[in-house]
């Protein structure tokens, strides 16, 4: 029940604290940027300010360290390319911790380079995770892929009719066999 509670709180307060955000001038505000493996996150807080952002990518989340002065908001713009939250080839929501807890946010903006997210917290609060789908990982390279020569011959021979489909095949099926290609 007192969870509940707090949604239905936290619901009420998200709507309060964007009208606060487009209407007043806070006393105490930090907007910035942190650059992540060669992207740009912006973000504008108010009522605090930002200690540290991190990408864990393991977890596919972004972390919002922050020292707070009392309730306000923080608006981040996360790139596509660092953090994003699909489902199969649609955006989905983002899961959002603030302090441990589950908070609903407003996404104001969306475009294929990026997702801005406003996000509101309590005074006292430190933490804010947003959990997407996928994340950019640094550790993992993506291996080169090189295609022989003589693959992309017989591939050439055949669209123009110069070779059978089962010599075609017999190439494909060589590839699969030799583990030079998966299926």
């Amino acid at each position: 029940m007192m969870k509940n509670n707090k949604f239905l709180f936290m619901s009420s307060f998200l709507f309060f604290l964007i009208l606060i955000h487009l209407s007043v001038q806070y006393s105490f505000a930090d907007t910035g940027v942190v650059s992540i493996d060669f992207n740009d996150v912006k973000y504008d807080i108010n009522n605090g300010n930002i200690e540290s952002i991190f990408l864990d990518p393991d977890l596919f989340e972004l972390i919002v360290t922050m020292n707070t002065q009392s309730d306000g908001t923080v608006e981040i713009i996360i790139p596509r390319d660092l953090l994003d939250a699909k489902f199969e080839l649609s955006d989905d929501m983002f899961f959002v911790l603030v302090d441990s807890f589950e908070t609903d946010y407003v996404e104001s903006e969306s475009n294929s380079n990026s997702r801005t997210l406003i996000v509101p917290f309590f005074n006292g609060d430190s933490v804010i995770e947003i959990i997407g789908t996928h994340a950019l990982n640094p550790f993992v390279l993506n291996p080169e892929i090189k295609i022989p020569d003589w693959i992309k011959n017989n591939a050439g021979w055949w669209s123009t009719d110069l070779i059978e489909d089962t010599d075609f095949v017999s190439g494909i099926q060589y590839l699969i066999t030799n583990g030079i290609m998966h299926v």
